[in-house]
């Protein structure tokens, strides 16, 4: 470790990675004045993961290189070993974990947000079916924070607040809020709430039709998955009862195996 950082090109390798890691900062700071100005949370733009991407790796490669060198410097003896680890561990989790990040928690949101469409459109059929007003039931949606009902609440506030910012209808500003997540089942939901609001016709039988189109999607879905995890759990049974046989008849067949502790002597 003394030896590499006595190296002359030490210091320009540690300027050129807290260069790019100043560079992700930036980013990082562009993205959050993006989604302040929009007003809701949204993927970044094709052009931000594709940045994202290009710092991550420009931040990787650098770090992992400078471990990389200690350990060669210092030899890969004993507990050296454990930089060879942390350069991949380095390179895989700022490379790649981090750039991709918005885009597995929005594909992660995305399936909680449909699964949660059903119950959704009850409560809004229900509220609906009461006369109470868009705004009256979407505040009274995110008014007792559920663990569960999360993400869709927190939609609905994000909606809330944009409907306040900048003067929209309720459902028209669930509606944008949807298509930024890209949950269709729920963009369609809302569409059709938006349609209705704006037309001042009644969304119930709509609304009906597309509880029961979900509801049957997510049980074909469920049953799918179930019959996929079954088949799964047969085969890893297959293979140990294959295992298991084989083991037994080498044990008989080498006559416990003596046979084969005299062919080793």
């Amino acid at each position: 470790m003394p030896d590499f950082l006595l190296n002359p090109g030490a210091p320009f390798a540690a300027l050129a990675a807290a260069g790019v890691l100043i560079a992700a900062l930036g980013l990082i700071q562009l993205e959050r004045a993006r989604l302040a100005f929009a007003g809701m949370r949204s993927l970044p733009t094709k052009w931000g993961l594709r940045g994202r991407f290009v710092l991550g790796q420009g931040a990787a490669i650098p770090l992992a290189a400078i471990l990389l060198l200690i350990d060669v410097a210092g030899g890969a003896k004993g507990n050296n070993r454990i930089l060879l680890v942390g350069a991949l561990a380095t390179y895989l989790y700022i490379g790649v974990i981090i750039p991709r990040k918005p885009i597995v928690q929005a594909q992660k949101e995305r399936k909680r947000l449909r699964l949660l469409t059903p119950g959704f459109v009850s409560y809004v059929r229900v509220a609906l079916a009461g006369y109470d007003p868009p705004a009256t039931l979407m505040e009274r949606y995110c008014a007792r924070p559920s663990r569960r009902l999360l993400p869709m609440q927190r939609l609905v506030a994000e909606a809330l607040m944009l409907m306040n910012q900048r003067r929209l209808r309720s459902f028209e500003a669930l509606r944008m809020v949807a298509r930024a997540r890209g949950c269709q089942e729920l963009t369609d939901v809302c569409e059709a709430l938006a349609q209705a609001e704006a037309e001042g016709t009644d969304v119930q039988q709509v609304l009906a039709a597309h509880e029961a189109t979900l509801e049957a999607v997510l049980k074909d879905e469920f049953t799918r998955m179930l019959k996929r995890r079954t088949m799964y759990l047969l085969g890893l049974v297959a293979v140990s009862l294959v295992v298991g046989i084989l083991g037994n008849l080498l044990f008989v067949m080498t006559g416990g195996g003596s046979l084969l502790t005299r062919i080793g002597g």
